[in-house]
């Protein structure tokens, strides 16, 4: 009787722990995130790799595109839950769908990785006259060019710029189709290593611009429990990957050629300058209001850029009130 009683209470643990293990899977809250193949985004690709999104109960289905102006057009359509763009392609996105469209923290931000690459005889500003560069129209590259050529004493009245996807950059300069282009990381490095005798870099946004990698999603999504939960855990996964992908170089490398077949030494250029500024600093808001100005000049926006109806600090209020700093006033 004794033997049976064991039998049976071994049976009966051995059951709880399949129901409660398939209780917890049965938990996870699947999310549809747009994604770029940039190492600026190596705090998200941290917390999947260690395991962190899968912590917080959340199954990541990753979708990949060029870029985050590329995947807004998608997202437009009412596909996918959260989305990685720049900060250009998320105010005219927010700006274009009235205001259908939260941001809700900076991932990364720095200003050398956005490059200049352009053919070996262009060795000046000046050398782009009359010349035909690119970028991928309506992403940072647009806002980046503008402010370049400006600074230059030019416009892009002097320039013919082309509009191509960033995968297809590298290939253009290097069969001589363009001159130049301006892009972030790894599209420049690419091209150096596709035509190392034909392409070099002459300049990056330092000094001009701050670009940003921002994570987004849509308003009415983030009114709902389920949304605000989703949010929430991804944020702090995500946090929990930016703590490894600034101490553990290999491991993002690593992440990097398997996913998305890159270079070590493309995602290392990246690595050694990328700013992990999650959340919202006053720079951040500072560059935003530069932006916005740069937008009216350029007829892309009519009015004053209010932070409260465009960014949404529940998540981080949540997990770290010191990463959302005092809102200024509309700009």
């Amino acid at each position: 009787m004794q033997v049976l009683s064991k039998i049976i209470a071994g049976v009966l643990i051995s059951a709880g722990c399949s129901l409660a293990s398939h209780s917890a899977f049965a938990q996870n809250k699947s999310v549809t995130l747009f994604i770029g193949p940039a190492p600026i985004y190596d705090s998200i690709w941290m917390a999947d790799a260690r395991g962190f999104f899968k912590a917080e109960g959340l199954d990541v289905q990753f979708r990949l595109f060029p870029s985050g102006t590329t995947a807004l057009q998608t997202f437009r359509t009412g596909q996918g839950d959260l989305i990685t763009n720049g900060e250009l392609p998320g105010v005219a996105h927010w700006t274009n769908t009235n205001k259908d469209y939260r941001l809700i923290s900076v991932i990364e931000r720095d200003a050398i990785t956005y490059r200049i690459t352009a053919l070996k005889e262009i060795q000046k500003p000046q050398d782009l006259k009359g010349k035909t560069i690119a970028t991928r129209v309506g992403s940072t590259g647009s806002w980046f060019i503008s402010t370049y050529l400006q600074k230059n004493g030019m416009s892009d009245k002097d320039v013919t710029i082309k509009n191509l996807d960033t995968q297809v950059l590298p290939t253009a300069l290097c069969q001589r189709e363009i001159a130049a282009f301006f892009i972030w990381q790894p599209f420049g490095a690419r091209a150096l290593e596709i035509c190392p005798d034909r392409a070099h870099y002459i300049g990056s946004a330092e000094g001009l611009i701050n670009g940003y990698a921002l994570l987004g999603a849509r308003p009415a999504w983030l009114a709902t429990p389920d949304g605000k939960d989703i949010a929430t855990k991804f944020l702090r996964a995500m946090q929990k990957g930016k703590e490894v992908a600034e101490r553990d170089f290999d491991a993002v490398a690593k992440y990097a050629q398997e996913k998305y077949s890159l270079s070590r030494q493309a995602t290392k250029d990246q690595w050694d300058v990328s700013g992990r500024h999650i959340g919202f600093d006053e720079t951040f808001f500072s560059d935003h209001c530069n932006l916005a100005a740069w937008m009216r000049e350029s007829n892309l926006m009519k009015g004053d850029f209010d932070f409260n109806e465009y960014i949404w600090t529940d998540g981080w209020r949540a997990i770290d009130p010191k990463l959302v700093k005092p809102m200024p006033k509309a700009c």
